[in-house]
């Protein structure tokens, strides 16, 4: 049989951007995620681009 919406039912497809903004603890590791990758990939960089130090 198929399936009737209620008349008073107005149901609009929730964009996905909404969907991920709406639940906190996603953006809370998200966030997490993002500065963990940022700094390790900027210390690695950092780290690479030293010059060797001159022993005594």
């Amino acid at each position: 049989m198929s399936e009737r919406k209620p008349a008073g039912s107005n149901e609009e497809k929730v964009p996905l951007g909404q969907k991920l903004l709406d639940q906190p603890f996603l953006l809370l590791v998200a966030g997490i995620v993002v500065m963990l990758a940022f700094y390790t990939l900027w210390g690695l960089a950092e780290i690479l681009s030293l010059r060797p130090a001159p022993l005594p």
